[in-house]
């Protein structure tokens, strides 16, 4: 386990340096290169990453076409949540955008820190509450933002990824076509 892992736990739940220490065995190391995937849909998504360094996003196959959901940048987790929860295939993909190093936590080990500590217990939750909080946020934004309020924000949350993500990503994630994305941007 990193240092950033650590920080993050510690920022969770009231956790002892040795405490991590113990547990860090149960983090394993995978690396990802561009275009692999965490998670497919279809398949039952039974672990969790901490995304050490890279890039991934996740997205669902509308009717053929790729919908973006989220992007998962260095500090964050990344989860198929619904197919992680209820052991069912998963309906979403995530995949690794640039070359990606992941910890990554089997469902059993994380059931098995729940059971040991209570720390890992707030950890589980304070991470499903983040990620329910994305997810209303998002759903607001699109029903009630313009597109150029969209991109603003997106810019001010991922400053980096705007360089680096190929403009339909962000324009599927913004809830629009690539042409309008050129418009807003010119506008900015």
């Amino acid at each position: 386990m990193n240092e950033a892992l650590k920080h993050l736990f510690k920022t969770l739940a009231p956790f002892e340096e040795d405490e991590l220490d113990s547990v860090s065995s149960l983090f394993k190391p995978e690396s990802l290169a561009k275009g692999e995937y965490f998670s497919k849909a279809g398949l039952i998504s039974d672990r969790i990453a901490f995304v050490n360094k890279g890039l991934l996003r996740s997205f669902y196959d509308v009717k053929g076409k790729d919908t973006t959901t989220f992007f998962m940048n260095p500090g964050t987790v990344a989860v198929a949540l619904i197919s992680f929860l209820q052991m069912k295939p998963a309906i979403e993909n995530i995949q690794a955008i640039e070359p990606s190093e992941l910890l990554i936590i089997p469902k059993k080990d994380l059931l098995q820190l729940y059971k040991e500590d209570w720390k890992w217990q707030q950890v589980g939750r304070v991470l499903v509450e983040t990620y329910y909080i994305k997810m209303e946020q998002r759903l607001i934004a699109m029903q009630s933002q313009t597109a150029q309020e969209r991109y603003e924000i997106l810019m001010h949350e991922f400053p980096e990824i705007i360089q680096t993500i190929p403009l339909h990503y962000i324009a599927s994630y913004l809830g629009m076509s690539p042409e309008t994305l050129s418009r807003v941007r010119k506008l900015i």
